[in-house]
């Protein structure tokens, strides 16, 4: 889209830290330039270094994630406020959607930077309202809506056939049409241990009910553990493509009790409708979801039986399902890979031009 308009678009990246790696999802692209990179540590929170001095010789505008962890932001949008050039850009959620404290001194950090820059590209509208909030012009915010591309699993559910999800059914899960299924990353955030006591307590109440586990990540052994203790709960580790999308297909209903980010547009181009819980920490898509129009959010966050009989409504009631699902489809043509790269691309192109 940028290239339609004469502009070259190049972009640069580096690999996760090693304690990012054990979710198994890392890609390679061939298609972008990988940078080096230092990290100071080995958690989520390790501060980052990117060798970014050849990458932005020329530019005339860079646009830059919006970390804290990111050290060298901080000198690039210096130059860029002293010499006038290049012109900078952050990419971002605006704020911190997992801080443990909204007034903390990260956050207050993060909102300093925040209003240094000459453009914004806000994941989300709460997003942009949060950059608002930190004085920044909102005519020079572009709100992208933040997607992932769903056309990959479009192609695999129609390669799927009835006769694949039924063979499927009957060696996996006994036959039973009531199952569940978690796609994603395993980590504190994702409280797979929720997850399992509600899982627990959905089998009480729907005595065929089975519980797929797709993704890895360093909390896997709990699931793990489970697995030995019951066999309806269903360890599969990370999957692609058709094979994830053949073993989501058995499935009603998306348990993610925990932190929701792009998974809730899996679920609606599933068909599968997410049940989660109304937590302060959920990522920017979260409000993509709207309870009891293309999803549920329990509002007892910390009630497994509350959970529980979320997803045993969504497994039980056939019409309550189909809704839900409805909605989702529609809402999965409107975030899409192709509406974000168009936003992006005017947000460029009014930033290059301002």
């Amino acid at each position: 889209m940028l290239a339609d308009h004469g502009v070259r678009y190049q972009l640069y990246y580096s690999g996760n830290a090693s304690s990012e790696q054990a979710k198994g999802d890392e890609a390679v692209p061939d298609w972008a330039v990988r940078l080096p990179a230092r990290y100071f540590g080995d958690t989520e929170h390790s501060l980052l270094w990117q060798d970014v001095k050849g990458a932005v010789r020329g530019a005339a505008l860079v646009v830059l994630g919006q970390h804290n962890k990111h050290i060298h932001n901080y000198p690039l949008i210096l130059k860029s406020r002293l010499l006038g050039k290049p012109r900078v850009a952050f990419f971002g959620h605006g704020r911190g959607f997992q801080a443990e404290n909204p007034r903390g001194l990260g956050e207050r950090f993060k909102r300093f930077w925040a209003s240094k820059v000459d453009w914004w590209f806000a994941y989300t509208p709460e997003g942009a309202r949060a950059v608002g909030d930190a004085g920044f012009p909102p005519e020079r915010i572009t709100v992208f809506n933040n997607a992932i591309d769903t056309s990959d699993i479009s192609r695999t559910l129609a390669e799927i056939s009835d006769e694949d999800v039924a063979a499927l059914r009957a060696s996996l899960v006994g036959g039973s049409e009531h199952v569940g299924v978690y796609v994603g990353g395993i980590y504190a955030h994702k409280r797979i241990g929720f997850l399992i006591e509600a899982a627990r307590r959905i089998r009480a109440r729907v005595p065929d009910f089975h519980l797929l586990v797709i993704g890895g990540g360093p909390d896997a052994h709990l699931v793990q553990a489970a697995t030995a203790e019951h066999d309806w709960i269903h360890a599969l580790g990370p999957r692609f493509g058709r094979d994830k999308s053949l073993h989501v297909k058995l499935a009603r209903a998306f348990l993610m009790p925990g932190l929701v980010g792009l998974a809730v547009l899996d679920a609606f181009a599933y068909g599968t409708p997410m049940v989660t819980t109304d937590l302060p920490y959920h990522s920017p898509e979260f409000e993509y979801l709207r309870d009891g129009e293309n999803g549920l959010v329990v509002a007892e966050a910390d009630s497994a039986d509350a959970y529980a009989a979320a997803v045993t409504r969504v497994l039980t009631d056939d019409d309550l399902r189909a809704r839900l699902a409805a909605a989702g489809a529609a809402d999965a043509r409107v975030y899409t890979i192709e509406n974000m790269a168009e936003r992006f691309a005017q947000g460029v192109l009014m930033a290059l031009r301002q």
